[in-house]
């Protein structure tokens, strides 16, 4: 007779080995949460574009004015007393002396007189060769009395430059125009490099001797010229654009820095006055 039932050690066994239809359906047991945990990516946090942002703020407020302001102000202050704008130059000096070389013109004995001046660009150019590029040239010497029938002057405009002279060292000399109290005297004057040398019948003192002209502006001398102007169409354009890009934080401290930039652009010339010279 065959006995159907285990033993008792058989059914533990039993008991004990794995089904796999349940061990399938326990894998996730007890361990799905800290799974989707591990797994969790946090979404990034976009910015809220109407967000007011202190810092951008500041920035429009205080520190482009700021710049905008010392930028305005340096320009003014290198165009004014630098003379940069090279369209157009004037020297003088008072009342220069005779060198007591005599030359002769015209069998007649001249007294000279040389000076040095500051012409720039055209030191090297010959009147011609001015003439020829169309630049203007002027030089003059004068005279000053006591009263205004006293007053005297003489000058050369580069239209002349057809009258020359040539002098006993084959130099060649142009004559100069003369009025009021210098008129009848006779003035000729050579140019070599930015010095003048001027040769007068005139003993007496001269007071003032002088050379202006312009030339033709270079790419340097227009963009100087045009960044009083480029400044604050800048500046315009860039609160345009802060409001495009939708930074309405720093697009506010640019309008409100219109305001700010007259105090900072004379807090800085009060500074320069102060310490220009220094």
């Amino acid at each position: 007779m065959t006995d159907n039932e285990s033993p008792w050690w058989d059914s533990s066994k039993e008991q004990s080995s794995p089904n796999p239809e349940n061990s399938s359906k326990n894998v996730f047991s007890g361990d799905v949460s800290n799974f989707s945990n591990l797994q969790t990516v946090s979404a990034p946090q976009t910015q809220d574009p109407n967000q007011f942002l202190i810092s951008h703020f500041l920035i429009g407020l205080f520190l482009v004015p700021t710049i905008a302001a010392f930028f305005m102000s340096l320009m003014i202050l290198w165009i004014e007393p630098g003379g940069v704008d090279d369209n157009w130059y004037y020297d003088s000096r008072y009342q220069p002396s005779f060198d007591d070389n005599y030359i002769t013109i015209n069998d007649e004995e001249y007294n000279t007189m040389t000076v040095d001046f500051y012409i720039p660009s055209v030191r090297d150019l010959d009147l011609y060769d001015i003439y020829d590029r169309d630049y203007y040239f002027y030089t003059s010497v004068n005279v000053w009395g006591e009263d205004w029938d006293d007053y005297g002057y003489c000058g050369f405009d580069i239209e002349w430059l057809g009258l020359s002279v040539q002098s006993d060292d084959n130099r060649i000399w142009y004559p100069m125009d003369c009025d009021g109290s210098l008129e009848g005297y006779n003035f000729y004057f050579l140019k070599n490099g930015q010095s003048i040398t001027y040769a007068t019948d005139y003993d007496s003192q001269i007071d003032n001797a002088d050379v202006s002209g312009d030339i033709d502006p270079d790419l340097d001398g227009i963009l100087i010229d045009f960044l009083p102007f480029i400044i604050p169409i800048a500046y315009l354009g860039m609160i345009i654009w802060s409001f495009v890009k939708k930074k309405k934080s720093l697009g506010l401290g640019l309008i409100g820095g219109i305001f700010v930039a007259p105090f900072s652009f004379c807090f800085i010339m009060f500074l320069s006055v102060l310490f220009w010279d220094l």
